[in-house]
């Protein structure tokens, strides 16, 4: 299929670009749980919570930045952050 620009593009490119986004969305809903359960805490502890907002506004914009013809960036978003995302799911965190 061609882009906008007439760039060409596979379905395994969308597949791709689709899982990338999903790993993102998981990370992200990491940080909303762990910002989340902290705001409940007497006092919360702001270092963390800080720190948490911070990274979900980075994963954001790491999402926002997906594009399906640069498969070279949904290939390194798949792999660094789908390893992390893998940690977390195996701890339950």
């Amino acid at each position: 299929m061609a882009s906008d620009n007439n760039q060409e593009w596979t379905q395994d490119d969308c597949v791709n670009l689709e899982s990338a986004r999903e790993i993102l969305n998981g990370l992200i809903g990491f940080r909303v749980k762990w910002i989340r359960t902290e705001k409940e805490k007497i006092p919360p502890n702001k270092t963390s919570l800080a720190k948490w907002e911070k990274e979900k506004a980075a994963l954001i914009e790491e999402r926002k930045r997906l594009n399906v013809l640069d498969q070279d960036n949904v290939s390194k978003v798949r792999c660094v952050y789908g390893a992390m995302l893998k940690r977390l799911m195996a701890y339950g965190n």
